[in-house]
């Protein structure tokens, strides 16, 4: 057992991590304002903020039906994807927290709802900023002429 303490150790540490939590709750925390819209592209990236309450307070998750209490699921459940673009369209700025790559054409991330917050997000907003962290990416988006 103290042959593998070192290994053990070494496995508990934010460097041994494919992505940084708490760097990315941050990041989210920075780049909204109460009352803009928030994503998480894909669905299970909502992981990423949910021990970290304070860093959405504020923000509306658009495409949240239902929590993971609610729905006694680990990410929750999404609207459908016409109250998502319905919600969407209503706001000024959205903070996108994401995937540091876009997924691969053909993947299961690039269709339904995914397919449609990109979609709107293309059409109707621009990047404002963008904040990199490993393993994710947090972009701000807004209508044109307000970031």
């Amino acid at each position: 057992m103290l042959a593998l303490l070192p290994a053990s150790a070494a496995l508990r540490t934010p460097q041994s991590r494919i992505d940084d939590a708490a760097a990315i709750a941050r990041a989210v925390r920075e780049a909204g304002a109460s009352g803009d819209g928030l994503l998480y592209a894909p669905l299970r990236r909502r992981a990423w903020t949910l021990p970290y309450a304070g860093a959405t307070a504020g923000l509306d998750d658009l495409a949240l039906a239902r929590g993971p209490a609610a729905s006694r699921t680990l990410y929750g459940t999404e609207v459908s994807v016409g109250v998502l673009r319905a919600r969407m369209l209503e706001r000024t700025r959205i903070v996108v927290a994401g995937d540091p790559n876009d997924p691969p054409e053909g993947s299961a991330d690039a269709t339904g709802h995914e397919a449609v917050k990109r979609e709107v997000l293309d059409a109707a907003f621009e990047v404002c900023r963008t904040w990199h962290s490993r393993g994710a990416r947090v972009t701000l988006y807004a209508r044109p002429g307000h970031c």
